[in-house]
């Protein structure tokens, strides 16, 4: 096996990485195991009035935890081995206030509080100082930690901080906005609400200019999204 040297910030270099770092932790479940949970499902499935003896419900305690199992995969990931590269700023006004924005990220995930679907897209922003990341870990860092539950606060706030930590950029900004089920399909059942979170770091938090800048790219009507 290839032995992994640390490059910048103690991360490890990209040719030996890959996406290894998203699952670096599998969860094993054994066979014993697997069938006593579908046993489980069974039982609250039919107490919810679900028939399980038709062709097309036999198999749905297997599918369900398998889709569960599939949906939280985030767990098995570790962010702190995401590499980061060097920068080529040069100096000036732009290794202060240039920002690299990707959006929109589409991400799923489970609300902790009842197992129930949030789904929508994230914006993340940065103004780098030495380093850069790949713009596809960006995609890949939000769904690590969107595919397991929890709460939007949480996720939002887990990708800021390991952006601010790979990159120890000169700022980092991070906007969500999610539809969340558990208020439309239960509770005050509310159809048309969109929750959005933001989240500030560095030169974020003390220049309005580049909050408004980064909100305004990603409310833009032009990427298809909302304005």
């Amino acid at each position: 096996m290839a032995k992994l040297e640390p490059s910048v910030g103690g991360l490890r270099d990209e040719e030996v990485e890959g996406r290894d770092w998203e699952r670096v932790r599998p969860r094993r479940v054994s066979d014993q195991d697997w069938g006593r949970f579908e046993g489980y499902i069974s039982e609250i499935l039919v107490a919810m009035g679900m028939p399980l003896d038709t062709p097309g419900t036999q198999k749905t305690p297997e599918r369900y935890l398998r889709a569960m199992f599939d949906s939280t995969e985030g767990y098995e990931g570790d962010a702190k081995l995401v590499t980061a590269f060097p920068t080529e700023c040069g100096g000036g006004a732009d290794c202060e206030l240039s920002q690299v924005v990707e959006g929109p990220i589409p991400f799923y995930s489970l609300c902790e509080h009842h197992a129930f679907p949030f789904f929508g897209h994230a914006y993340l922003g940065y103004v780098a100082h030495e380093h850069i990341i790949g713009i596809s870990k960006l995609t890949r860092l939000v769904r690590l930690f969107a595919r397991r539950f929890t709460v939007q606060e949480r996720l939002g706030r887990e990708v800021t901080e390991t952006l601010s930590r790979i990159l120890q950029a000169h700022g980092v900004a991070v906007y969500l906005e999610a539809v969340h089920l558990c208020t439309q399909m239960r509770g005050v059942r509310e159809s048309e609400s969109t929750t959005r979170t933001t989240f500030w770091r560095g030169n974020y938090e003390s220049n309005p200019q580049l909050r408004e800048e980064f909100l305004n790219i990603a409310r833009s009507r032009g990427n298809g999204h909302l304005s």
